[in-house]
């Protein structure tokens, strides 16, 4: 089953909503401590035979570290108990692949990412702390799937939001008892938030829905409670921000599901779909997967729905399709392109 969740801050239904995701306590079993010890005894046999310095906090990783290392103690070894920690932690299979502990370099390099309680260049101590500790265990799994360098934040698109404010504010009589939105792989949810504000800045929160989704059960958890176990300061500014918003003070009404964009649409159409963040990115950028994208998001369009997409990728930073053909596969899809100042917009015929 899909998870879907209504927004809320109250901490109760936060720790029963989440105890359906995540298993609390400990996993450790005996054959888990055999695991352990035996990748224990491994990693002392790499330190007795590792011709540089071991790791520490602060140590710059040179490239001679990271053969030396995945040549003695590969990654795949720690990796793989690790993985299995986390699986057995999970009441879902988690997209672990898209995470760091597939796209480190080595051991070393993992080290590197891991929060400063964890770190430990022997790899036991860390795996038992997780296996036995149930909200470690789920800061951990919050901090990997929630990384910084996956973004996040509010602010990321002010053409667009100042753009978006007008179309909003000519289309606020036209739309009369209110307006359908979706933020669409929307991540950990600012961008969402930003645009419920948006939508009851110009009087249209009365009778209005924006809905968030997102293919990633964690991202999907973070952004229906306000949530980062692992960064209380991250959460506690985000929950200042749109408190009024989720508490229903102000705002149209908040749903956040789980969806992916290349598929059929789950609700009823969209008069306004927002896909920032993705399109044309490291993340979707083959030619196949552009297309069902495409086809996906025109489809959750109402007649003369708008599509809204933007993306920092296309500022420079992993570019991978230019901006003339996303618009030409906007096109493909029957979306009629519209100029915006930042991204791209398609309407779809009515």
């Amino acid at each position: 089953m899909q998870l879907s969740f209504i927004p809320t801050t109250d901490g109760n239904e936060i720790r029963q909503r989440l105890e359906r995701l995540l298993a609390p306590g400990s996993l450790l079993d005996a054959a888990l401590e055999r695991r352990i010890e035996r990748l224990s005894s491994e990693f002392a046999c790499y330190a007795a035979s590792y011709p540089l310095p071991l790791w520490a906090p602060g140590l710059a990783v040179s490239n001679e570290m990271r053969g030396a290392t995945e040549a003695l103690f590969p990654l795949e070894r720690p990796r793989a108990v690790l993985e299995l920690i986390l699986r057995r932690g999970c009441r879902f299979a988690p997209l672990l692949s898209g995470s760091y502990l597939h796209n480190a370099a080595s051991w070393l390099d993992l080290l590197q990412k891991l929060p400063s309680r964890l770190e430990a260049a022997d790899p036991a101590p860390t795996l038992r702390r997780l296996a036995q500790d149930g909200a470690e265990r789920e800061a951990f799994l919050f901090a990997l799937m929630l990384p910084q360098h996956f973004g996040g934040g509010f602010d990321r698109y002010p053409d667009q939001y100042r753009w978006l404010a007008d179309w909003l504010r000519e289309n606020a009589t036209r739309a009369g008892a209110g307006i359908r939105v979706l933020d669409a792989a929307c991540g950990s949810g600012e961008g969402a938030y930003q645009a419920a504000q948006l939508v009851a800045d110009v009087g249209l929160g009365r009778g209005s829905v924006l809905h968030g989704s997102t293919l990633e059960e964690i991202e999907l958890f973070a952004a229906a409670h306000l949530y980062f176990p692992h960064t209380r300061e991250r959460q506690r500014q985000y929950r200042a921000r749109v408190g009024g918003l989720v508490s229903g003070e102000t705002g149209p009404a908040l749903e956040f599901y789980q969806d992916r964009v290349d598929t059929a649409p789950q609700r009823e159409p969209y008069d306004l779909v927002l896909c920032n963040g993705l399109l044309g990115g490291p993340l979707l950028h083959e030619p196949e997967q552009l297309r069902d994208a495409f086809a996906g998001l025109a489809a959750r369009l109402a007649p003369g729905g708008l599509l809204l997409a933007a993306d920092r990728f296309h500022a420079g930073w992993h570019l991978r399709v230019p901006r003339e053909a996303l618009i030409a596969r906007m096109r493909d899809v029957g979306l009629l392109p519209v100029e915006v100042a930042e991204g791209i917009a398609g309407k779809k015929v009515a």
